[in-house]
């Protein structure tokens, strides 16, 4: 399977890495390195993490990672997934 990152998580996860590297490069980068590794993970089980109940018309899952939560789609007869949102977990769930 793809991976394929929206243009709107693009922004959001380069605001996250800023907001980070304001304080320490380094924790930036590792952030970056560790979020891929993540989202890596979900070519082998794209289905492992549920369905969110308010956000089930548009078959929305969420991956949790650190403070954020990973919002994404899988399409399997395109064989793609596709990162929608990076969300803080404080965050309200939006699209």
């Amino acid at each position: 399977m793809e991976i394929r990152i929206s243009e709107k998580a693009k922004r959001q996860l380069k605001n996250i890495y800023n907001y980070y590297s304001e304080n320490s490069i380094q924790y930036a980068e590792h952030f970056l390195e560790d979020f891929y590794i993540k989202i890596e993970s979900l070519k082998e089980f794209p289905k492992m993490y549920g369905i969110i109940p308010q956000l089930e018309q548009h078959n929305i899952r969420r991956l949790l990672f650190k403070d954020y939560r990973i919002l994404y789609q899988v399409d399997e007869n395109n064989e793609l997934i596709k990162i929608v949102a990076i969300l803080h977990s404080k965050q309200r769930l939006q699209l």
